[in-house]
């Protein structure tokens, strides 16, 4: 008899603490729920530049080819399902009075475009069109990058120089997949790490002693870029309601990934999510 109160006494228990730990963990996500509320919602989805870039690796697409139009056509959906209430794109803070203009004339006639690379217009403003977007800014700052120099560098260390082609013909492989392709490979999280790789490596290269900093000096220049960026991304005015898009090249996408991710003001949407074509 003994041994039955025991045994109901200790059943009781764990199942008392049991019930107390499901409790608890509900409590939790409440919480987190409720503080997911008060962020704004941003997805940060990288493309290819589809013209007019000056990157040392860049894509070949033809924006007007009747395959290439259907195809981008299912980025498009994807990226309207988001219903993004602001957009960003790679142009220059102190563009967006004309940004605001042409948008305007864009959404009664398509012709208008931004004379910038083409993805700022093939995605930028017409998933803006599609979705109602009232609000389409320029956050970029833009300013050069040394990369032949660092090439250079990379170049007179024979370990440096062979891990350096590795990546560059993994480059030359990419812009060879399909383009829908291009779009889910570079908004997945182990393509932005190899970024992220890439240009800590070259951060690191140097051919002399007395310069053993010109390389993460050069990095450091691209990283200000982008924190500027991310900066100018802050000055937009939003509320808890807004659904901000942000389109830009890749490599910028991976480091605003970090700052906006690492914020407590913004709910980083998973990117992959929204490359299932």
């Amino acid at each position: 008899m003994k041994k039955t109160i025991i045994a109901l006494i200790i059943i009781t228990f764990f199942g008392c603490t049991k019930n107390e730990s499901k409790e608890i963990e509900y409590k939790q996500q409440q919480a987190v729920q409720q503080q997911d509320t008060n962020k704004v919602k941003v997805l940060n989805f990288g493309t290819m530049h589809l013209s007019g870039s000056g990157d040392a690796y860049a894509s070949t697409t033809n924006s007007n080819d009747s395959v290439v139009k259907h195809k981008l056509q299912k980025v498009i959906d994807k990226l309207v399902a988001f219903k993004p209430t602001v957009i960003c794109i790679e142009i220059p803070w102190e563009s967006n009075d004309h940004i605001a203009a042409t948008y305007k004339k864009y959404i009664k006639d398509q012709t208008h475009r931004l004379n910038w690379s083409e993805e700022v217009n093939v995605l930028g403003l017409e998933v803006g069109r599609l979705s109602n977007t009232k609000r389409i800014y320029g956050i970029d700052n833009p300013s050069g990058l040394e990369w032949g120099r660092l090439v250079e560098m990379a170049n007179t260390k024979k370990e440096d120089s062979i891990f350096l082609k590795n990546i560059l013909d993994g480059y030359e492989g990419f812009y060879k997949l399909d383009i829908l392709e291009q779009f889910k490979k570079m908004n997945s999280t182990e393509y932005k790490r190899e970024t992220f790789d890439l240009y800590n490596f070259l951060a690191t290269t140097y051919e002399t002693e007395e310069k053993r900093y010109e390389g993460s000096e050069i990095v450091a220049g691209f990283y200000k870029r982008n924190l500027q960026m991310y900066t100018n991304f802050r000055a937009i005015p939003l509320s808890k309601d807004d659904r901000v898009l942000i389109i830009l090249g890749t490599t910028h996408t991976a480091y605003l990934d970090e700052f906006i991710g690492n914020s407590s003001l913004y709910h980083l949407e998973n990117a992959e999510e929204y490359t299932n074509f």
